[in-house]
């Protein structure tokens, strides 16, 4: 096989790569959210998270209740343990403890009060999230194909890779220089086939002799218009 044939089949497998490439970004392009579904789990987030802070503020109403229970026995043990005997500082006790039973009272009717958010926001919470899990599954069901197609492409890209990565392994250092360095001046087949006398690269017509040199495939001549190796078939 002549040294340009090579260079361009390299170039066809590098085109169906990029090919397959554009496809997977169409695919994904589709595959965005769509507004339902975006609104649909912005809503979940919100529910989770008023959720969340209703059930930290039950678990600290709680524990400062559970606080004030402790303290509460404290006192009574100093009211009847019999440590404490003035007067004036039993009364004092015993105001204290009343000071902590209106406040724990307080704190118990906020609790139940709290509880019954906290089942409101767990219901809106479900609902919430069985609107989200209906709307994304047929959002799914509606694209699945999509994804089915975008996995397809990436293990044809992956085949393809592996192909490219053995055909540039064959070919001579200098050529693959000359081949990448086009390849990246031209933005794409920087080896131009030879159709009906021009160079199907620029659509140029080339001098015959060009053309006779360019035959044989063994060395790489140049298009004289674009500069893309020429290939003749």
């Amino acid at each position: 096989m002549s040294r340009v044939k090579r260079l361009y089949e390299l170039q066809e497998v590098d085109l169906a790569i990029k090919k397959e490439k554009k496809a997977i970004s169409a695919i994904e392009a589709q595959l965005q959210d769509s507004h339902e579904v975006i609104e649909a789990r912005a809503k979940l987030e919100q529910e989770e998270k008023r959720l969340s802070e209703t059930r930290k503020t039950e678990k600290q109403l709680e524990w400062d209740i559970e606080e004030l229970t402790v303290k509460i026995d404290d006192v009574n043990k100093q009211l009847f343990g019999g440590s404490v005997k003035n007067p004036k500082d039993l009364a004092s006790l015993n105001e204290e403890c009343e000071h902590f039973k209106q406040r724990r009272t307080a704190m118990e009717d906020g609790l139940l009060e709290l509880m019954t958010d906290l089942e409101q926001r767990q219901g809106d919470f479900d609902l919430a999230k069985s609107q989200y899990e209906q709307i994304q599954s047929e959002w799914l069901e509606n694209n699945g194909h999509l994804v089915e197609d975008k996995t397809r492409f990436e293990g044809e890209i992956a085949g393809l890779t592996g192909k490219r990565e053995q055909m540039a392994s064959q070919l001579g250092s200098a050529d693959l220089a000359a081949y990448e360095k086009l390849l990246l001046r031209v933005g794409s087949q920087p080896v131009g086939k030879v159709e009906q006398g021009m160079c199907k690269g620029c659509r140029i017509n080339l001098p015959t002799n060009t053309i006779k040199n360019a035959r044989p495939g063994l060395e790489l001549i140049y298009c004289p218009n674009c500069g893309r190796i020429l290939y003749v078939s």
